[in-house]
């Protein structure tokens, strides 16, 4: 019974040991993006304005992931410390905090980006304010979507980053639909 206790001390000491040598992961990869929750939503938002549906990409959804991964890696917990990733893909990026009920997922970002919708004036192809996540997600230039995600447990805040390939023009005479 003695070495068992011992053992046991032993054991709590070495992973409080540990612990304070190479603290605790800050951030973590998740893989809860739900794909067909996400791309539902997608185009339930581009059939609204006439716009061809999306497909999944595995290769697409994969890029997403790794650059998640590498915001993870270094440790990104400030959204305002987040960029894009300036890869080959359209991108979308979207944070927002753990809670009970509506969890930032792929999902709430597609309806998230949609509240932008009345900042964009099709009449004359501008933006009254932030409408950029919107015209990507209805871009018709592009066809198919794959997302990633990542949590930082310092404060919580869980990331999605959605890729659209291909990526869209987007100049001041290209509309989205």
């Amino acid at each position: 019974m003695l070495s068992f206790r011992y053992s046991f001390v032993v054991l709590i000491l070495l992973s409080v040991l540990l612990t304070l040598a190479y603290g605790l992961p800050r951030v973590r990869p998740i893989k809860d993006v739900q794909p067909k929750k996400t791309l539902k939503v997608h185009n339930q938002i581009r059939a609204a304005v006439g716009v061809a549906p999306l497909k999944w990409n595995k290769t697409v959804a994969a890029y997403a992931q790794k650059f998640a991964n590498s915001q993870a890696k270094a440790g990104v917990c400030d959204y305002s410390s987040m960029r894009h990733s300036g890869g080959p893909y359209g991108e979308n990026i979207a944070a927002g905090w753990v809670q009970p009920e509506d969890q930032m997922s792929g999902p709430i970002a597609a309806k998230y980006w949609l509240t932008e919708k009345p900042n964009y004036d099709y009449a004359t192809n501008k933006c009254k304010d932030v409408c950029g996540h919107y015209t990507q997600m209805v871009a018709n230039q592009s066809f198919s979507l794959g997302c990633g995600s990542f949590r930082c447990h310092e404060n919580e805040l869980i990331y999605i980053v959605c890729n659209y390939y291909p990526m869209p023009v987007g100049d001041e005479n290209t509309r989205p639909y």
